[in-house]
């Protein structure tokens, strides 16, 4: 039975609306990329964040008064600097604390964080704080 000509569509209303509904699926497709790569960004700033506030731990706690060579809170701050490569270092901020002292056996805390801008996805105008921190005990 053939479809009366009141019901059917003409075929030009049927083109433009395709192309409203690509258009639409388009743009969610694009806003969900870019929040992909929003998150991977994130997540990379983290990872690096923690990696250099580790090995920033590891640094002081080899270089206790007992080494010979005692780290203090600007060396490890430029040690942890010296991980974190692909990384703006003036939104960095790193934080020393020996406890009770740097003696062999106190611990060393080192707070790294670090201020994440978005680029692609204007969450909002403040900044995205990723902190890390890492304690260890100081050997020598």
């Amino acid at each position: 039975m053939p479809i009366p000509h009141s019901l059917s569509r003409p075929k030009e209303a049927q083109r433009g609306s395709s192309l409203v509904e690509s258009s639409i699926v388009a743009i969610v497709f694009l806003l969900l990329l870019a929040s992909i790569t929003e998150f991977g960004r994130i997540g990379m700033a983290y990872n690096l964040v923690s990696f250099a506030t580790h090995r920033g731990a590891r640094y002081a706690a080899v270089r206790g008064s007992a080494s010979g060579h005692p780290a203090a809170g600007s060396d490890v701050q430029t040690e942890v600097q010296s991980y974190i490569n692909a990384l703006d270092l003036t939104k960095l901020t790193v934080t020393t604390t020996w406890t009770p002292n740097n003696s062999p056996g106190s611990t060393v805390k080192v707070v790294s964080s670090y201020g994440f801008q978005s680029i692609l996805i204007p969450m909002s105008s403040s900044l995205i704080t990723v902190k890390t921190t890492c304690q260890e005990v100081i050997t020598q």
